[in-house]
């Protein structure tokens, strides 16, 4: 008898496999007059419908894309199709490209065009009312200009089946009061959603659905007084299992810095700084990073319970300021995973950061959210819980 709890990622992972056979059976005949295109396109990881705090489902994704022509290629469209639908479900163009493309290399550099033998990297977002019929498959397709093109030969596309797995529930990892979410999912250009990496020579997302988590009080402000690590709101909150889990790794070797020091160049493992990692069970496990230098309260084998304190906010690693990076992933070594999304069961979402002023603005009155994902710039309330 298969077990209850694998139940739904196995009905998830035949719907992948026949929607990719399907894809497959499509394969014309030898004798069918193709385009021969100047670009390639691969989808290294299927989009995963996330619940969000906006209300919508989203769907989020990268493209890879490689230049074989001789020449500089624009871009001129980027878009997205349901199987079986005309009209794109989303579409960029103008300005909008170079916001949704960078350099594999460089994800900070936004770009409109791919040299001849270049490389780079498309950022997708999906969001979908709700009312919107989830696909089964996407379609991508860039459309590029270049001398002597056809319309065929310069529409590039790749079909994905969307990965109907739903993301793991989990309570959050953090209590209290506002707590920002930063650099966080889904359509945003930061060094989470970006920060693609080989790893030993295998390119991964680890941080595809991170949040690093920041306290501010009603006034904006992250410290009281100086600005040192014991001024800062967060620095030495505890931090809590998201659920039962096994302890499977724990880092714990470097002191908290002064916030805004000078960054040495990453390494592993000391970007994550100090870190525990938990087993949550079927493919995925939870990392903590840049956690209090001598806070953590756990070691590798142990067991704990959801709500089991694990250690206090930090600020070491690759970090300029206290605060909890918090992150899903499908294999024990963050530096060697793929993200995993993840919802919390319950929080308040009380604000959000304005980007432009960089200041609070709070909301007339706290919204309760249950099973769906912050985004990037929301402000939020994380009860206490009895444990």
């Amino acid at each position: 008898m298969i077990p209850r709890r694998f139940v739904p990622r196995l009905a998830a992972a035949v719907s992948i496999v026949a929607a990719t056979a399907a894809i497959a059976d499509e394969v014309p005949p030898s004798s069918t007059a193709l385009p021969l295109n100047p670009i390639a396109l691969h989808v290294p990881v299927a989009p995963r419908p996330i619940p969000a705090s906006d209300g919508r489902t989203h769907l989020t994704w990268e493209v890879q894309v490689v230049n074989l022509a001789e020449t500089t290629l624009p871009v001129r469209s980027i878009s997205v199709r349901a199987e079986g639908r005309a009209t794109p479900l989303l579409e960029h163009t103008g300005p909008a490209v170079a916001a949704h493309m960078s350099p594999a290399a460089q994800w900070t550099r936004p770009i409109d065009r791919i040299p001849s033998s270049g490389s780079a990297t498309v950022w997708l977002d999906l969001a979908l009312a709700p009312d919107d019929p989830l696909p089964d498959v996407l379609e991508t397709r860039l459309v590029v200009d270049g001398e002597g093109l056809s319309a065929a030969a310069a529409t590039a596309r790749v079909r994905v089946p969307v990965d109907r797995t739903p993301p793991r529930v989990i309570r959050p990892p953090l209590e209290g009061e506002r707590w920002g979410v930063i650099e966080a999912c889904c359509d945003q250009s930061n060094h989470h959603r970006r920060g693609q990496r080989s790893v030993d020579g295998v390119l991964v997302l680890p941080e595809r659905y991170a949040i690093d988590f920041v306290q501010f009080d009603r006034d904006a402000n992250l410290f009281h007084g100086a600005d040192v690590n014991e001024n800062h709101y967060a620095f030495g909150k505890p931090v809590f299992a998201v659920g039962d889990a096994t302890v499977v790794d724990v880092y714990d070797k470097l002191a908290d810095i002064a916030p805004h020091a000078p960054l040495p160049p990453p390494s592993l493992p000391e970007a994550g700084g100090n870190h525990v990692v938990l087993d949550l069970g079927d493919g995925a496990w939870a990392m903590y990073g840049h956690l209090k230098a001598g806070s953590i309260r756990v070691k590798a084998g142990d067991r704990v319970k959801a709500g089991d304190a694990i250690g206090q906010v930090g600020n070491n690693g690759n970090s300029d300021m206290a605060h909890l990076h918090f992150q899903l992933m499908d294999r024990r070594n963050f530096a060697l995973s793929q993200g995993l999304p993840f919802v919390f069961d319950r929080y308040e979402r009380v604000g959000r950061i304005d980007a432009g002023t960089e200041r609070l603005v709070l909301d007339p009155r706290p919204v309760v959210h249950s099973r769906d994902l912050p985004l990037a710039m929301s402000v939020v309330d994380f009860s206490a819980r009895r444990r």
